[in-house]
């Protein structure tokens, strides 16, 4: 796994190019529409995850697993970092926009708090540190190819050097069950609103093995 950094601006924008179409491209479970409930345009999606990325690899978040970038990570809390403050508003900005607006923006942000707050929020309230996975994506053309074991790996070794476990939230069934594949346990699945499911998960340093 390589930190990316001395990126140009197109640089950016291809790395948000590939996460956005993971994203717009995915064939949801029958239960769950996620994100693309929200943002269902490619256009907007790349706004969307344009902003996230930006920040993020200004704020030294962003990892990818090789030379050849076949899958981006995003990591945030205990020993990793987080947004600075600036590229925090920067990014807000530019959700809204891809989000449609402040009252879609409300809605979106309603619903992924909703039913008992995130597992961010709530790993906060019990003052308990963690790593958490932000974004993890693999380009289309590498999927199948072990490149989300090696980001899980790199994660969980990480997380037991700061002896912190690792959480993250998801927006599918399917995609939840791909992470208990990969060791991690749900928390707790969040009705989030007609079709829309967070899924919270957590892997405990104990139980790396």
């Amino acid at each position: 796994m390589q930190k990316l950094d001395k990126l140009s601006k197109k640089e950016i924008e291809i790395i948000s190019t590939h996460i956005a179409n993971a994203f717009i491209d995915y064939k949801y479970s029958i239960n769950d529409k996620g994100l693309f409930k929200y943002i269902p345009n490619r256009d907007d999606m790349f706004t969307y995850i344009n902003a996230i990325v930006q920040a993020s690899y200004n704020s030294g978040l962003l990892y990818t697993t090789s030379k050849n970038r076949e899958g981006y990570l995003i990591l945030s809390g205990e020993g990793v970092g987080r947004i600075s403050f600036c590229d925090g508003i920067k990014m807000i900005l530019a959700e809204k926009k891809a989000l449609g607006g402040w009252r879609n923006m409300k809605s979106f942000i309603y619903a992924c708090f909703s039913d008992g707050g995130t597992i961010e929020y709530r790993m906060r309230k019990a003052k308990r540190k963690f790593v958490k996975i932000e974004v993890l994506a693999v380009r289309s053309e590498f999927q199948g190819q072990g490149y989300m074991r090696k980001m899980m790996s790199f994660v969980y070794a990480l997380a037991k050097e700061k002896n912190v476990p690792v959480i993250l939230d998801t927006d599918d069934m399917d995609k939840n069950l791909k992470y208990q594949h990969f060791e991690m346990r749900l928390d707790r699945m969040r009705n989030c609103g007609d079709d829309f499911h967070m899924y919270d998960l957590i892997y405990e340093v104990s139980e790396i093995r």
